[in-house]
């Protein structure tokens, strides 16, 4: 009987111990461990063609455990600006509608540690200014995204990346489009890639991509 209170009594003091221990544990990762993490993934682009209407969905899944900040998600254009020595990214910002927002939910956003967002993306472009644009790279038009991230340390990040890529007809019409992004990317990470893209093969990360023929 006195075995079994001291086996008791010490069986009590261990689970104590062990709970103190996760005690202790859960407040260094609460307060002292930080972890900062955001991924990026395009699920979805859609150019209506004739309409001149362009939707991209992207989805930010934070896998740390300090919320993240988002400043800038806007889909942009590979297009060579007048009096600019080089092509680059040229953000699209005017709306498709009145009533439909650039970005839903509307951005500045936060994303919650351990939390996913998705911003749904809407903005004008003619089929003309789209072909036009085919003239940077000879390869027809590429289509990006464009992202300003802060971490919880307000250090600021830029990622900018091309989605997809309007093939164009032996006229320079719009025939189709392709994804040119096949992987996630990292949101606290200053990435500034122009076309083709990141030349993987078609995957599980791979963007549903649409785009009607320029009639």
């Amino acid at each position: 009987m006195a075995s079994f209170k001291g086996f008791k009594d010490e069986l009590s003091w261990i689970l104590a111990l062990a709970a103190f221990l996760l005690s202790g544990a859960s407040f260094y990762v609460s307060y002292f461990y930080k972890s900062q993490e955001l991924d990026i993934q395009v699920t979805s682009v859609s150019f209506n063609t004739n309409q001149g209407e362009l939707y991209m969905t992207v989805a930010f899944s934070n896998g740390g455990n300090r919320d993240a900040a988002l400043l800038r998600v806007e889909p942009a254009l590979w297009s060579q600006r007048k009096d600019a020595a080089s092509p680059d990214w040229k953000a699209l910002d005017t709306k498709v509608d009145k009533d439909v927002p650039l970005a839903d939910p509307k951005v500045p956003a936060t994303v919650k540690a351990g939390g996913v967002e998705v911003i749904r993306l809407a903005a004008k472009l003619t089929a003309d200014d789209a072909e036009a644009a085919a003239h940077a790279t000879k390869e027809g038009a590429y289509l990006g995204v464009t992202i300003a991230s802060m971490n919880s340390d307000g250090n600021l990040y830029l990622v900018q990346h091309p989605v997809a890529r309007l093939t164009l007809d032996a006229a320079g019409h719009i025939k189709g489009a392709q994804a040119t992004i096949h992987r996630s990317l990292a949101g606290f990470s200053n990435t500034e890639a122009g076309p083709p893209g990141d030349q993987m093969q078609e995957n599980e990360k791979t963007p549903f991509v649409w785009a009607d023929q320029h009639n």
